[in-house]
């Protein structure tokens, strides 16, 4: 049995075993002329499981996870291979097949428009240029959110964005995100949603996500958030808080 895991001074983790990896990456770096953003880092993450990234705010966890979803160009030192794909040669293929979501200034909603409005901009996106995307209503909604929500109550599709509760509008920008059916989902500071038990709404979403065969790597600042939350399966933890070192679930 293998998982996902980080070396470097660290242990293993330990998930089942697949035939291809999801992400691998060796001496895996980022340095800019303000000095290191992260690593270096050896990685390895299997498909279709949650993988949680602990780093503080400042520590990297935001653009490594743009890095592994092909946003962000690492290091020339660098070997990474993500979805089967050698980065950054092939990140144009990465993009179309990882998504995205919870990183400020990339895929926040605009407060002013209504849940509607958001699914039918994400739904034209997702649709050739030519093809006119009528306006959502509240099926298309829930169509849209239902894998993400899961038992939750959906938003209405009236809902102005900024009368959202903050667990319902981060699960909103996952529920876009993983409309496209990702192989790969990075999500960024669940940090967002501010207590322990509305944290676990989120988690336990992503794990429904994972269970479905699509890999998630999300980032959170606090080191014990894991043995905080309850999980079906422990995921595998990454830590950036001290160096890149894993810790065992």
């Amino acid at each position: 049995m293998t998982s996902s895991h980080v070396s470097r001074g660290g242990a293993e983790t330990v998930a089942p075993r697949t035939t291809r990896t999801a992400v691998r990456a060796q001496n895996l770096a980022l340095h800019t002329r303000r000095g290191v953003v992260y690593g270096p880092i050896d990685l390895t993450i299997e498909p279709g499981t949650l993988t949680v990234l602990q780093a503080p705010q400042g520590g990297g966890r935001s653009s490594l996870l743009l890095t592994l979803a092909g946003r962000m160009r690492p290091d020339a030192s660098s070997r990474l291979t993500v979805l089967g794909e050698r980065l950054p040669d092939r990140s144009r293929q990465v993009q179309r097949r990882s998504a995205i979501a919870g990183f400020s200034g990339i895929d926040q909603l605009d407060d002013s428009v209504t849940v509607a409005d958001a699914v039918r901009e994400r739904l034209s996106w997702m649709q050739p240029w030519y093809r006119r995307v009528p306006k959502a209503d509240q099926q298309v909604v829930d169509a849209m959110v239902a894998p993400v929500f899961g038992p939750r109550p959906h938003p209405r599709a009236s809902t102005v964005i900024w009368d959202l509760d903050e667990v319902d509008a981060m699960l909103l920008r996952i529920a876009l995100a993983y409309s496209g059916r990702p192989e790969l989902l990075v999500v960024d500071d669940i940090d967002q949603v501010h207590d322990d038990q509305r944290r676990q709404t989120l988690w336990s979403s992503l794990e429904r996500i994972a269970a479905t065969g699509t890999t998630v790597v999300a980032a959170v600042a606090s080191l014990d958030e894991v043995a905080r939350m309850s999980w079906q399966t422990p995921p595998a933890q990454i830590s950036l808080a001290s160096g890149p070192h894993a810790i065992p679930a």
